[in-house]
């Protein structure tokens, strides 16, 4: 295998895990879902700004 396939199988790993671990945590903490929801939300407001800035700046 080369490294690209190592690393997109290691990636693919991890994304699968963290969604289910989200999904267990979060079914039984629906208070919790609600806050990740606008965390992330806010989060991606904030980095498009900054990265579409920095795009342009380049």
């Amino acid at each position: 295998m080369t490294r690209s396939t190592v690393h997109l199988t290691a990636c693919a790993v991890v994304h699968v895990g963290v969604g289910v671990l989200a999904r267990t945590v979060l079914s039984t903490r629906p208070s919790a879902g609600r806050a990740v929801t606008r965390v992330s939300g806010a989060v991606m407001i904030v980095i498009g700004p900054v990265l579409l800035v920095e795009r342009l700046a380049t």
